[in-house]
């Protein structure tokens, strides 16, 4: 019985050790207000916490920045596998769902022009992480030669989070590549490094 309880104890101090090894610190991230107008962008508060595991592109004063923030993962190759920015649209009395279908359809535009060959694109209200968003699927093909950073296929869940303090309301462009974690849509939400920021994203009033 000793013996039982021995092994059973060891068990659960290797868990928790991999528990622990898995556990990423977050550095968290904000866009105030202040900051928002200083780099010419539309008034928005948010905060999100950012594994220290991926790279994150902040915006800068007096740069050209079109948007407010990226965070990628990168892998050994500099080829970027998984990734979320920080897209935004703009409502002045303007019906959110109109208007973010249709900028949803120049988002898809812009990826083609990008380079990435769109198949099976979808662009409507849909079920995500237990909430009913406005948001473009689709599978996206980028042939080496053409971007040093984005090589092969991937999987774009491209989300309009609503802002309930403000007209100014958050795109999150997330994209992984196929030979991510991400299988499905609605894996984005937690099978990959950028759950994190999915999941930690909060609208500040």
């Amino acid at each position: 019985m000793k013996k039982t309880t021995k092994i059973v104890v060891a068990l659960c101090m290797l868990l928790s050790l991999t528990n622990c090894k898995e556990k990423v610190p977050v550095e968290t991230y904000e866009m105030t207000p202040e900051f928002a107008e200083k780099i010419d962008k539309p008034e928005v508060h948010f905060k999100v916490d950012i594994p220290k595991n991926l790279k994150i592109d902040k915006p800068e004063e007096g740069k050209k920045n079109s948007s407010y923030g990226m965070v990628q993962k990168v892998g050994d190759d500099g080829v970027v596998t998984e990734m979320c920015s920080f897209g935004y649209i703009s409502l002045d009395g303007m019906n959110l769902e109109e208007s973010g279908k249709s900028f949803l359809k120049q988002i898809r535009d812009m990826l083609k022009r990008g380079g990435y060959t769109i198949e099976k694109d979808e662009i409507g209200a849909f079920q995500f992480d237990g909430e009913e968003y406005f948001s473009l699927r689709t599978m996206g093909m980028m042939k080496e030669g053409i971007s040093k950073e984005f090589v092969g296929n991937y999987l774009f869940n491209i989300v309009v989070k609503p802002n309930p303090y403000g007209n100014t309301h958050i795109i999150m462009l997330m994209a992984a590549r196929d030979d991510q974690a991400a299988k499905t849509y609605d894996d984005f939400k937690d099978k990959l490094d950028i759950s994190t920021v999915w999941n930690t994203f909060t609208y500040l009033k």
